[in-house]
């Protein structure tokens, strides 16, 4: 007998360049009034949130921008209280994974009672929040589309998450025209969190035909155009790849889940402040590496997605050429390979 597999996705996205244009028709779908734009510190100092503002001028629109990065319980908790003090009827998370979550997050503490913390886990929510629409500016955590909110507990220095229905959003906008200010450095890394997400999601052994297609196709569009997001950061073909591929590996590990990558990255993240990408991306080719012999076939087919040549050779090798494929991807964008570089580097590769 065949095996019954499960594919839980956000039900609307609208996607390409110039979509943000769309914002106030979305936004009509809800009947909403008084909306709030959460978004951080470094993107309320770009002209993005004032532009999103712009575009709802029939509404009541309020800026929230106290999300750091790896934003902490008590952050969320402050962001979700503002919520509840102003009667917000709908959300708007702009920005990178940090105020995306927060956004999510703050969606449903608006109309459940307790905080973040009672909800750390798995389906702990009772019911729906507020709506919320979630405009990525980044290319990598795919939360856009996920039902997961991470969070910082400094205190433990770790870092946990929340997964519930409750957390889709009733609408994404993906725009590549809002990446392309994104420095090479946070590109990078970024995109090494979107390149995990997806090989991860394809070895797993929640792994079913939907998210094997996503994934696969997000390795394929990351592997050939993070280089050039990086390097070239005003490529629009290049940003609306990585975009794109960042939203499907979104899509392919909110139902097969991640591994062990992020089950190391997120406490090196809580303990030494090092960012999530940046965590990602080290560890990604040795866990590969270790994890190998046990999905060789499926590795194989990683190399190949990452557009390796391995017709003339073994499974095995085949296989091997996903890990070194990885390394030069990283070594390329300036990534180091192992954690003792981080320190050594000076290059500060904290949020």
């Amino acid at each position: 007998m065949a095996a019954v597999n499960v594919f839980t996705s956000i039900n609307r996205i609208i996607q390409g360049r110039g979509a943000i244009a769309q914002l106030a028709d979305e936004v009509c779908r809800f009947k909403a009034r008084n909306i709030l734009i959460v978004t951080d510190s470094g993107l309320v100092g770009t002209p993005i949130p004032s532009m999103v503002k712009s575009l709802l001028k029939d509404y009541a629109v309020d800026i929230y921008s106290a999300v750091e990065p790896d934003p902490s319980v008590e952050t969320i908790n402050a962001c979700a209280a503002y919520v509840r003090e102003y009667k917000f009827d709908l959300l708007i998370g702009l920005g990178g994974g940090s105020p995306i979550d927060t956004a999510k997050c703050a969606s449903v503490l608006a109309l459940n009672p307790g905080s973040a913390e009672d909800y750390l886990g798995i389906e702990k929510i009772e019911s729906a929040g507020i709506p919320k629409i979630l405009i990525p500016t980044t290319a990598g955590t795919g939360s856009e589309v996920t039902n997961v909110a991470v969070m910082s507990l400094k205190a433990a220095h770790t870092k946990k998450g929340i997964v519930s229905r409750y957390l889709f959003a009733e609408a994404a906008i993906l725009d590549p025209e809002l990446t392309q200010g994104l420095p090479p450095a946070v590109t990078a890394s970024t995109g090494m969190d979107a390149l995990t997400h997806a090989i991860e999601a394809y070895v797993s052994r929640f792994a079913q035909p939907l998210t094997d297609h996503f994934a696969l196709e997000a390795i394929r569009l990351i592997g050939r155009s993070l280089r050039t997001a990086v390097y070239n950061g005003q490529n629009i073909d290049a940003r609306e790849a990585m975009l794109t591929g960042s939203m499907y590996a979104g899509l392919a590990f909110g139902s097969a889940a991640t591994g062990m990558v992020h089950g190391l990255a997120m406490p090196l993240g809580g303990q030494f402040n090092i960012a999530h990408g940046i965590a990602n991306a080290v560890m990604l080719p040795h866990v590969m590496r270790h994890n190998l012999v046990s999905s060789l076939d499926r590795y194989r087919e990683v190399a190949i997605a990452l557009g390796e040549r391995v017709e003339h050779l073994s499974v095995r090798q085949g296989a091997e050429r996903a890990i070194s494929a990885v390394e030069a991807l990283s070594a390329d964008i300036g990534i180091p390979a192992y954690l003792d570089d981080l320190s050594r580097s000076g290059q500060g590769w904290n949020e």
